[in-house]
């Protein structure tokens, strides 16, 4: 017996041109999401601008029905992020905080000059 059928996206003319990498697949499986990726680059800063165009597509494609403004979903989206806690500070490292607590606090007292 076959299991439910997987709705696949299509591969984009370009590429079945040109060329590429997968870099990203992401589908929602009973309400949850569920991706797959490859790490592609060698620092993680470049995900962000890599996201940030893929949120100006997501607005162009809902702005292209009329209801929504272009602008106001890309605002929308990053108000989401934000807020579900995607955009945060790095933690500290633990081990650095821990150290600096155990060094002895230095006397104050004459400074001795040269004789």
């Amino acid at each position: 017996m076959a299991g439910p059928a997987f709705e696949a996206l299509i591969i984009p003319d370009e590429a079945l041109a040109r060329g590429g990498v997968e870099i990203l697949r992401a589908a929602i499986i009973d309400g949850q999401l569920h991706v797959t990726l490859r790490r592609t680059f060698e620092e993680p800063d470049p995900w962000g601008g890599l996201l940030s165009e893929v949120a100006r597509r997501v607005a162009r494609a809902y702005s292209a029905g009329g209801n929504f403004d272009e602008r106001e979903v890309v605002f929308r989206i990053h108000s989401t992020f934000v807020s579900a806690g995607g955009a945060r500070a790095p933690a500290k490292k633990a081990a650095k905080t821990r150290a600096a607590k155990k060094k002895p606090a230095k006397k104050k007292g004459k400074k001795r000059g040269r004789r």
